[in-house]
């Protein structure tokens, strides 16, 4: 007797609707799939599939590995929820160089699990006054003399903070006449990427937060730019595309959590640029208790 089919809906986010709509039609001989019907909602595409249950979990692993790194959940996952597990899982720890970047962040992220421990939600960056200086004074040293431009001052602001934090990752995000620059430095360089106004620079940041602490490919239009080089030498250059991590045969359909009221009633009490005593600890002092130059190198 057949196994009755089932439905699922995958998330793939900065692939287009139709790449995703021409592979799984390519795939509805080869996995039985009964029904395929796509939808976009800006920069993320939602799949439905319907199909008997061994035929849904061939199908995943084989988009999976078509958009690595594209496909980021299924059911009701998010990828507030999804970068918070990368980053737990992964043990990468994760600060903030801006303001603007930690608003973008810390309302999705709050009340996550685990990121408690890999987010440190300002408390060891730009929202502790002490640090914010050191912050802003690594920046200055890095941009030099000369008009300022922009996004090569947000590039020396990012591996400023990576210096002063010792964080894995650093995020950040400017506005832009046309919309806003959202970026995330690693030990190498940055990735960027440039979001249109009237789409979600939130969404855009997760992202590169999610595939940075995963290892996988970034979206199709970042960049990536080497720490010291300005952007105008870097325009040419691809985004550097590390190993992409090996795609479950399943992902976990999970409750989105989309309230943040935590994070905002905290902000409405307390401006996150102030430090009180009641701050919350950053998970950056509490686990690097040694300098930064005898940490252990990462596979």
């Amino acid at each position: 007797m057949a196994a009755a089919s089932e439905s699922r809906v995958l998330r793939f986010f900065g692939v287009e609707e139709a790449q995703v709509r021409q592979a799984a039609s390519g795939l509805a001989g080869r996995c039985s799939l009964a029904r395929i019907e796509t939808r976009a909602q800006g920069a993320e595409t939602l799949l439905a599939l319907t199909a008997p249950p061994s035929a849904l979990r061939k199908a995943e692993g084989l988009l999976a590995r078509t958009f690595p790194g594209g496909l980021y959940g299924a059911g009701g996952d998010t990828l507030a929820r999804c970068a918070a597990r990368a980053l737990v899982q992964r043990d990468r720890l994760l600060a903030c160089a801006d303001t603007l970047a930690l608003d973008l962040l810390a309302p999705r992220l709050e009340g996550q699990a685990g990121v408690d421990a890999c987010f440190d939600f300002g408390a060891g960056s730009c929202a502790d006054p002490a640090a914010l200086a050191r912050i802003e004074a690594g920046a200055r040293r890095c941009q030099g003399p000369g008009p300022s431009e922009p996004v090569w001052d947000e590039l020396c602001r990012l591996r400023a903070a990576l210096r002063v934090t010792h964080a894995d990752f650093v995020a950040g995000a400017i506005p832009l006449p046309e919309g806003t620059l959202t970026a995330v430095a690693g030990r190498r360089g940055s990735w960027l990427y440039r979001v249109p106004a009237g789409d979600n620079p939130a969404l855009w940041l997760l992202d590169l937060v999610r595939r940075a602490a995963l290892g996988c490919p970034q979206a199709p239009g970042v960049s990536f730019t080497l720490h010291g080089d300005r952007p105008a030498l870097a325009a040419d250059r691809p985004a550097l595309q590390l190993p992409a991590a090996a795609p479950s045969a399943a992902a976990s359909a999970l409750a989105p959590n989309t309230s943040g009221s935590t994070y905002r009633k905290a902000k409405q009490a307390a401006p996150l640029t102030s430090a009180t005593p009641t701050a919350r600890a950053s998970p950056l002092r509490r686990r690097w208790s040694r300098p930064c130059q005898s940490r252990a190198p990462r596979a």
